[in-house]
């Protein structure tokens, strides 16, 4: 059974109706089982952040299909979603996210609360 499931998945950044729209992802396909292991490698600006955030509930698509679980990424709920993420994955951003008023405790902490 499929955990992650991407058909022809796309993701373009739209401009302010100047034409500068930047298409990140183009006809993405790929599958990733339970248990598998899998390395995202690319260039600098390739799409790796972007692809990663659609895949973790972090931003949509503009294009495609995505599959979390056999289920269709339109039909979770805020609260599904929600659940996915504090189960089922987990992420280690490049820059943190650390809040700068708080401890380093005090941020690790607060995911737990």
């Amino acid at each position: 059974m499929a955990l992650f499931e991407a058909i022809n998945l796309e993701k373009t950044y739209y401009g302010d109706g100047d034409g500068l729209d930047t298409q990140v992802l183009k006809d993405i396909t790929f599958t990733i089982n339970k248990g598998e292991f899998v390395a995202v490698m690319g260039p600098s600006g390739s799409g790796k952040s972007t692809l990663l955030h659609i895949l973790g509930f972090l931003v949509g698509s503009t294009g495609g299909v995505y599959k979390f679980n056999d289920k269709h990424y339109e039909d979770y709920s805020e609260e599904e979603v929600a659940h996915i993420r504090n189960k089922e994955m987990g992420f280690v951003f490049q820059s943190f996210n650390l809040l700068p008023r708080q401890t380093v405790m005090e941020n690790v902490r607060l995911p737990l609360l």
